[in-house]
């Protein structure tokens, strides 16, 4: 005879104060540890009389409980001899236990884990809690000065009427109206001419890498990526099965005569000339030619990330590179998450005529295009000109951002940091004493809940010298001082400010 469960079911909690109701709660949870394995088959349960007792419930709740494990099979009663939980749950815990093995997954999906394991291997989102911690994540912009009044009132102009099309699949390429806005803001701000009919709207950037994999590259492809790059988008190509070819980056930019020297004939290369990720260099206009003069020569794509254009607060911006490609090589990846907020999910895609149909066929494929009620908003945030006025509040207010935080850690770090401005994006580039390890560092700051990354995580094989990535878009002016000051005592605990 097995031991009794009771001690098992004292373990229950019941939650007198919920709607759900107490038969049902004992309910639950018995049938919980039993498909668990915690309540094995075979074992006798306490009286009905010794629980009414124990959980302080009428018998008349229990029964009602036993009742309906009996009536599934989990429980099984025998007269004069007690309720028993039902003999085909003999031994599932341990049998459950020898017999579990790790999933089978496609290739893809193990390499996607693998890639992950290795290149995701610092702080992650996953550590941050909004709650608690000094975040200096590069990627995380300031919400609080989104005009969330003006996007709430053009949102509520397509709730209160929604319309059919308001509320169906939405089109394949995105909200025409959208794909329009975009199309005219593009020509304004980077100089591409192109038509609504070569925009499609996805699901932000990443999407954009992912589809863009899936449509020109087949396994073994080899694939020129900046050396430090962007990660997300190196995984996305390596999943297709690309040989990642990793090139230098020098104050012009990408290294094209190392590429045209290891791998001349790659199936394509992915860039951020507008302002190098995570590096910040501009690229040089001769490279860019260059670039171009490469992909028609071999017939090769160019995937332009024109990361974080928006936000220049000096110098002189070039055209995209796509407004330079007269042969069709260049494919634009364009994105609302940093400019807007993240959670809109909503990037663009600008197209070669020659891609669109192919491209937009394996989108209808992989899903639809994303919600249209926020690409209407979007677009009417565009059109009627608060996209424009927004932008020019947040490269002012991050201009000033940059400055206030600039100052603090020159004036308290300024021993241990080299830092100086820089002209674009949303973070700054703070080297560290030669001697040091910047993953280490990163990893030990998160334990004092300050967030940063190294930017080894960024390099593959052109080791640069060690630096933190600073972000100063999410720091309010009035805070740089006192975020520095817990920057500096983490640094000072861990003994780093001691050595310099």
């Amino acid at each position: 005879m097995k031991s009794p469960a009771g001690l098992l079911l004292s373990a229950i909690e019941l939650d007198r104060a919920s709607a759900i109701p107490l038969y049902r709660q004992l309910y639950l949870q018995i049938r919980k540890q039993i498909l668990s394995g915690k309540m094995q088959g075979g074992v006798r349960l306490p009286s009905t009389r010794t629980l009414s007792k124990e959980l302080a419930l009428s018998r008349i709740t229990i029964l009602n409980a036993f009742d309906q494990l009996i009536a599934e099979g989990f429980l099984a009663s025998r007269t004069g001899a007690g309720t028993y939980v039902g003999d085909e749950w003999e031994s599932r815990g341990i049998a459950d236990e020898e017999q579990r093995q790790p999933p089978r997954l496609s290739d893809l999906s193990q390499s996607m884990l693998s890639l992950r394991s290795s290149h995701f291997r610092g702080v992650s989102y996953t550590d941050w809690d909004p709650a608690t911690p000094t975040s200096f994540l590069p990627s995380h912009s300031t919400y609080d000065a989104f005009p969330l009044a003006v996007w709430r009132r053009l949102m509520n102009r397509h709730l209160l009427k929604p319309t059919k099309a308001m509320l169906g699949y939405g089109e394949l390429q995105g909200l025409q109206a959208l794909r329009a806005a975009i199309a005219e803001y593009v020509f304004d701000a980077r100089g591409i001419d192109c038509s609504a009919e070569q925009v499609v709207i996805v699901s932000g950037a990443q999407q954009a890498f992912n589809l863009l994999g899936m449509l020109l590259l087949n396994p073994q492809d080899s694939v020129w990526m900046e050396d430090p790059g962007h990660i997300a988008a190196r995984i996305a190509l390596q999943a297709q099965g690309a040989q990642v070819v990793p090139l230098r980056i020098d104050e012009q930019g990408i290294d094209i005569q190392q590429g045209l020297a290891e791998c001349p004939d790659a199936r394509l290369v992915f860039t951020t000339p507008s302002r190098q990720h995570p590096l910040g260099v501009t690229m040089s206009y001769a490279r860019r030619q260059a670039l171009i003069d490469w992909a028609a020569q071999y017939q090769s794509w160019i995937i332009e990330d024109d990361c974080d254009s928006e936000f220049r607060y000096s110098g002189r911006l070039l055209p995209a590179l796509y407004a330079m490609d007269r042969m069709a090589r260049v494919i634009y990846v364009g994105t609302f998450s940093k400019v807007l907020f993240p959670s809109l999910r909503l990037g663009y895609v600008i197209l070669p005529q020659a891609l669109i149909e192919p491209f937009c066929t394996l989108r209808a494929v992989m899903d639809r295009s994303p919600p249209t009620l926020l690409q209407a908003t979007t677009a009417d945030f565009m059109r009627e000109g608060h996209f424009l006025g927004h932008i020019r509040r947040m490269r002012a207010l991050y201009q000033a951002r940059q400055q206030a935080l600039l100052e603090q850690l020159q004036q308290q770090l300024g021993g241990f940091f080299n830092i100086t401005p820089v002209e674009a994006g949303m973070h700054l580039i703070a080297w560290l004493p030669p001697t040091l390890d910047d993953d280490v560092i990163a990893r030990e700051l998160a334990r004092h809940n300050i967030h940063t990354y190294a930017l080894s995580d960024y390099c593959l094989e052109h080791a640069l010298p060690p630096a933190l990535l600073i972000g100063f878009a999410g720091t309010p002016e009035g805070q740089a001082q006192e975020r520095v000051e817990a920057l500096t005592r983490a640094l000072s605990k861990m003994g780093y400010l001691q050595a310099t």
